[in-house]
C-alpha cells in the first residue's frame, strides 16, 4: 500500500545466517519498527516455522499479527484478513488485531464480516469514532444504500505501469503534461525500497500530442531526480518553479523534505535547493502550493498533531519572502490516523486523503470547505471517486470538474499497484416531461400551445402532437415556467426549478385541460350547516381558482351554488344565493376585479347531471342521470344511496359567462 512517499529507506541490516532464533526474530522487529515491511515479512517468514506455538503462544500470534500488518501496509489485503484471524486465534485478541482484520475485510469488501469485526473492536475500543463512522459505511455498501456521485472514472493505461504510479500534476496550462511519481524501472536509482520492494520513485511526465494521444513517458530532465526517492510535486502560477519531496537516509538529517527547483527554457531542471520548514526531525512531504503562492500546504508527523501524519501550512505575504512558521489545520482536518496528500485547488477548496475521517477502505478523498463562521466543512468525495482500497492525490482542472487521481483498486485495463485514473464530471441531464389531457376522457390533447419561459429569459414555443406530451431538455439551476393554452379550454401552468439538483433527474406533471363551455365544481367549499360563512378549509379551492383567473384574464364567471332538495325551496334558493356570495366576495379579497364575477344561488332548482368520473365512484348511478327527486323515488333504494344523491347535489361550481377564447 503506497500510503506515504516518506517512508524511509533504511541501510541493509546484518545478514541472518549465522544468528539464533531469538536474534533473528529480533532483527525482523527491528525492520518491522522501522517501517521496513518487505524486509520484515521475508524475516518473519524464516523465522516463524522456528517457533514453538504451543511453550509461546504470545510471541507466535505476535510474529503472526506482524505479519498480517506488513501484508495490508503493503497492500495484500487478502493475506492479510487470514494472518489477523490466526493471531486472534492463537491467543492475540488485542484492539489493534481485531482493527487490522475490520480493515481487512472491508477492503475485501466482505462488508457483513467487517460490521461484525469492527462491532467487537468497538466493545475494546468505544472511543474510536472512525470505526464507528467504518461501521456505518459498511453498513450502507452492504445493503447497497450508498448514493454514487456522477463522477466518471477510467483508469489512464499511457500513464500507468506495473509498479507504483500516483501524484499526478499540471506542468502545462493546457493541461498537455502531467508529471507524476512512479517506481517503475525506469527510475534512476538501483536500490529497491524495503518498504514496497520497487525501485525508489522519481518524477515522471507525459506529453499528450497534437492528435490527442499520450506520448510515452519519460524521466523529468535535470537535479531533481536522483539515487534517493523523489515525487509529490507541485507548482508555481507560471510553472517555473516546482516544490517537490525528496527522502533520503543518509546525512545529518534523515528523513523526507521538500524541496525546490527552477526549470529553464529547455525544460531542464536546476538549481534544487530545500525549502525550509519546521523542525528538521520531523518529516515534511506531499507540497501543494495556492494560486498566489502565499501559501504552502504539506503532511508531517510533526510534533503537535492530531494523530500519525497530519496536514499542515506555512504562509508569506508574497513569493518573494520567506515562509512563516507550521500551522496545523486543526482537528476537523486532521484525525487519530494519517491525512496526506492535499491538494488546494484555485477556488480555496482543499482536497486531502485519510484514514482517518471513515470511508470505503483504505485512504479515501476528501474534500474541505472553510466555513463562513470559520472551521472547515469536510466531506467524502464518495463513490466512485473512492472505493475500498486506497485513493489519493487528486488535482483538478481549475474551474472544470474534471483531473487525475492515484488508486489501487482493482478495475479494468488496471495495470497493477497504484494507478492513476483520469475523472470527469459530465453535464448534468435534466428533463422535463408534461402530459396535456382533456379533462373529462383524459385523453391526450393535440395541438395545445406551450409556451416556456427560463429565469435566465429564454422563450420557446411550439404546439403538442398527437400524444400530448411535452418533452424539455433543462439547464441546471435554472427556474422554468410552463403555459399551456387551447381555444375554447382553461390556460394552464405549472412551475418547477433545477436548482439545487445534482444527480440526473427527470421532472413530471400534467396539465388537465378543462372546457371553458362546461362548469367546473369547486371542491371542498364547506360551510356549517344551514350558514353561509366559508369554513377555512374551503380557501385550499378558491385559492386555485384565483389562480385560474389570473391565468386567464379575458373571462369572466358564475359562482353557481346548489342545494340539495330537502327542506323549503325558497330558503334553499335563498342560502345558496349567500353561499355563491361569499364565495364572490373572498375573491375579491384576493385582487379579482368584482366585474368579472356573478354570483347565483340555484337551490335544487339545477339538479346534477352524472359525469362519466361521478359514475365511476358509484355503482348505482350512470353517465348522464339527471339527479332529481323523479330520479330519488325510481332509482334510490337504501338510505345511504339518497344520502350520496344530496350530498352530489350541494355543489359550488363557476362557469364561464363572457370572454372566453
Amino acid at each position: 500500500m503506497k500510503q506515504y512517499i516518506f517512508l524511509l529507506l533504511l541501510p541493509a541490516l546484518a545478514a541472518l545466517s549465522s544468528c539464533t532464533v531469538s536474534q533473528k526474530l529480533a532483527l525482523a522487529d527491528k525492520s518491522y519498527d522501522q517501517g521496513a515491511y518487505v524486509r520484515a515479512e521475508k524475516r518473519y517468514r524464516k523465522v516463524l516455522p522456528k517457533l514453538n506455538r504451543s511453550k509461546n503462544p504470545a510471541e507466535y500470534s505476535k510474529v503472526l499479527y506482524h505479519l498480517a500488518e506488513s501484508s495490508r501496509l503493503t497492500g495484500n489485503t487478502r493475506q492479510a484478513e487470514g494472518l489477523y484471524e490466526r493471531a486472534i486465534t492463537r491467543g492475540r485478541p488485542n484492539p489493534n488485531a481485531v482493527l487490522g482484520l475490520a480493515k481487512s475485510q472491508q477492503a475485501n469488501e466482505k462488508y457483513e464480516a467487517a460490521i461484525k469485526t469492527y462491532t467487537d473492536y468497538l466493545k475494546l475500543v468505544p472511543q474510536d469514532s472512525s470505526a464507528r463512522m467504518a461501521v456505518e459505511s459498511c453498513e450502507a455498501l452492504r445493503d447497497s444504500t450508498v448514493t454514487h456521485t456522477r463522477y466518471l472514472v477510467e483508469t489512464v493505461p499511457d500513464f500507468n505501469s506495473n509498479k507504483d504510479d500516483f501524484a499526478p500534476a499540471f506542468a502545462e496550462d493546457n493541461y498537455s503534461v502531467v508529471y507524476f511519481t512512479s517506481s517503475r524501472d525506469a527510475a534512476m536509482g538501483k536500490k529497491k525500497s524495503i518498504v514496497t520492494g520497487d525501485k525508489l520513485t522519481d518524477i515522471f511526465f507525459a506529453k499528450q500530442a497534437r492528435n490527442g494521444r499520450w506520448e510515452k513517458v519519460q524521466p523529468i530532465v535535470g537535479d531533481v531526480n536522483t539515487k534517493a526517492e523523489e515525487g509529490v510535486c507541485t507548482f508555481s502560477r507560471n510553472l517555473r518553479k516546482m516544490y517537490f519531496t525528496q527522502c533520503v537516509t543518509k546525512g545529518s538529517s534523515p528523513g523526507c523534505r521538500i524541496f525546490s527547483a527552477t526549470r529553464d527554457e529547455e525544460n531542464v531542471w536546476l538549481e534544487v535547493e530545500e525549502v525550509s520548514i519546521g523542525d528538521s526531525v520531523a518529516n515534511v512531504a506531499h507540497p501543494s502550493l495556492s494560486e498566489d503562492e502565499t501559501v504552502l500546504y504539506f503532511t508531517s508527523d510533526m510534533p503537535g498533531g492530531f494523530g500519525g501524519f497530519d496536514i499542515w501550512m506555512v504562509n508569506r505575504l508574497s513569493a518573494e519572502e520567506g515562509w512563516s512558521e507550521p500551522i496545523n489545520l486543526g482537528k476537523e482536518i486532521n484525525s487519530a490516523g494519517n491525512e496526506m496528500y492535499p491538494y488546494i485547488r484555485n477556488n480555496n477548496a482543499l482536497y486531502f486523503s485519510s484514514d482517518g475521517h471513515g470511508g470505503f477502505g483504505g485512504l479515501d478523498i476528501f474534500k474541505a470547505t472553510q466555513k463562513s463562521e470559520g472551521g472547515w466543512l469536510v466531506e467524502n468525495m464518495g463513490l466512485p471517486m473512492n472505493s475500498s482500497a486506497d485513493d489519493f492525490s487528486i488535482i483538478f482542472e481549475k474551474e472544470n470538474e474534471a483531473g487525475y487521481f492515484a488508486s489501487r483498486r482493482k478495475a479494468p485495463k488496471s495495470k497493477g499497484g497504484d494507478d492513476i485514473y483520469r475523472f470527469v464530471l459530465p453535464e448534468a441531464r435534466f428533463t422535463f416531461i408534461g402530459s396535456v389531457r382533456e379533462a373529462e376522457a383524459l385523453t391526450p390533447m393535440a395541438d395545445a400551445n406551450v409556451s416556456v419561459i427560463t429565469s435566465a429569459g429564454a422563450s420557446t414555443k411550439y404546439t403538442t402532437e398527437k400524444d400530448g406530451l411535452i418533452t424539455l431538455q433543462l439547464q441546471p439551476e435554472t427556474d422554468y415556467l410552463v403555459k399551456v393554452s387551447k381555444s375554447g379550454y382553461f390556460n394552464q401552468k405549472a412551475k418547477f426549478s433545477t436548482k439545487g439538483l445534482e444527480e440526473i433527474t427527470t421532472l413530471r406533471d400534467e396539465f388537465i385541460m378543462r372546457s371553458t363551455a362546461k362548469a367546473v365544481e369547486l371542491e371542498n367549499i364547506l360551510y356549517d350547516f344551514a350558514k353561509y360563512t366559508l369554513r377555512p378549509e374551503s380557501e385550499v379551492s378558491l385559492n386555485n381558482l384565483v389562480e385560474v383567473l389570473n391565468d386567464n384574464p379575458t373571462i369572466s364567471i358564475e359562482i353557481a351554488s346548489h342545494s340539495d332538495s330537502r327542506g323549503d325551496s325558497t330558503y334553499n334558493v335563498e342560502l345558496s344565493q349567500k353561499r355563491a356570495q361569499s364565495v364572490v366576495d373572498y375573491l375579491v379579497s384576493k385582487g379579482i376585479d368584482v366585474s368579472r364575477l356573478e354570483a347565483k344561488g340555484y337551490g335544487s332548482t339545477k339538479p346534477r347531471v352524472v359525469s362519466r368520473t361521478v359514475a365511476a365512484q358509484y355503482k348505482f348511478l350512470h353517465e348522464g342521470d339527471v339527479l332529481s327527486d323523479d330520479f330519488l323515488r325510481k332509482h334510490v333504494r337504501t338510505q345511504e344511496e339518497e344520502d350520496i344523491v344530496d350530498q352530489l347535489n350541494r355543489r359550488t361550481e363557476f362557469e364561464v359567462i363572457s370572454g372566453a377564447q
